[in-house]
């Protein structure tokens, strides 16, 4: 196909760059796999506890750390050195925060979706083991004092022996 035979006028090649960028332009999407900027965010959360304003705040943190790293002037290089300690103190407690409440959060989660959540509650002491019954009251009224005789009276009462008839 000649393109000069193609493109007669002005408006037909105002026509064809389109619809030659639109193809290119599909051509691309359907080749190459690109994320987008909330899958690129989402991704970059390595840990469940981390938020936006955690983020936020570690950033004016660092410029603050930046500012007072570069100053030359002693007077307000303590100055900028009072900032940013405060801005540390007040980022790492943030961080703590929301440590302590992803991981409440993360308790209360029911058995059915954390298969965790039985052993966190033996650990903490929160379930009752289910006791083991050690002792039976024998037909003398007296009971029994081992696990062995607790087993042997239950069999004996439970289970019935077979009796040859002649």
């Amino acid at each position: 196909m000649n393109l000069s035979k193609t493109v007669l006028k002005e408006n037909d090649l105002e026509m064809f760059i389109d619809t030659f960028t639109e193809a290119l332009q599909t051509a691309y999407r359907k080749t190459f796999k690109t994320l987008s900027t909330e899958n690129k965010i989402k991704k970059k959360k390595s840990v469940p506890w981390w938020t936006d304003n955690l983020t936020t705040t570690r950033k004016k943190t660092n410029a603050l750390r930046r500012l007072y790293q570069r100053t030359r002037n002693n007077e307000m290089r303590e100055s900028r050195k009072q900032k940013y300690f405060e801005a540390k103190k007040k980022y790492q407690f943030k961080i703590r925060k929301e440590k302590f409440n992803s991981w409440k959060e993360y308790c209360y989660v029911t058995s059915s979706s954390n298969p965790w959540s039985q052993v966190y509650k033996l650990a903490t002491g929160k379930v009752r083991n289910n006791s083991i019954m050690t002792t039976l009251r024998k037909p003398d009224g007296t009971e029994t004092s081992s696990i062995l005789e607790t087993i042997n009276i239950m069999l004996d009462h439970l289970i019935t022996v077979d009796r040859e008839e002649e």
